[in-house]
């Protein structure tokens, strides 16, 4: 279980060092400034899908929550969507709507760590099926 959490831990930390490096490095090489705050979303990101797969392993565990696991994973995602919303509330429903390439840099990062998410996961749900 530790071991487990400790590879989540790893895993989540090098996508956001290398993903928001890379993402930061090639918006200054086109001198775009957002008004957004990226490396802030991506720690946003990092945190919250860290913390759905952590908790995750530890529900693996109980055999109460075992079989519900990809139920309670849709509420999370919902959940995680309104936690975004709440902590860039002003980024978001700023009075000037956001451009198009603001909307699709709030997107990348959301993308990435979903992808990463989903894959720890699908793999805590597929071994409690059998």
């Amino acid at each position: 279980m530790i071991k487990k959490i400790v590879f989540y831990i790893i895993s989540f930390l090098v996508l956001f060092t290398v993903s928001s490096s890379v993402h930061v490095f090639i918006l200054n090489s086109m001198a775009l400034n957002l008004s957004i705050p990226l490396v802030s979303v991506y720690l946003f990101h990092f945190v919250i899908s860290l913390f759905i797969c952590v908790g995750f392993a530890l529900l693996e565990a109980t055999h109460k929550w075992s079989h519900q696991l990809g139920f309670v994973y849709l509420f999370t995602f919902i959940g995680k969507l309104i936690l975004f919303a709440l902590f860039f509330n002003y980024t978001l429903f700023k009075k000037e709507n956001l451009s198009l390439v603001e909307g699709l840099n709030l997107l990348i990062p959301l993308f990435l760590f979903l992808f990463l998410e989903v894959y720890f996961i699908s793999k805590i749900i597929s071994k409690k099926q059998y």
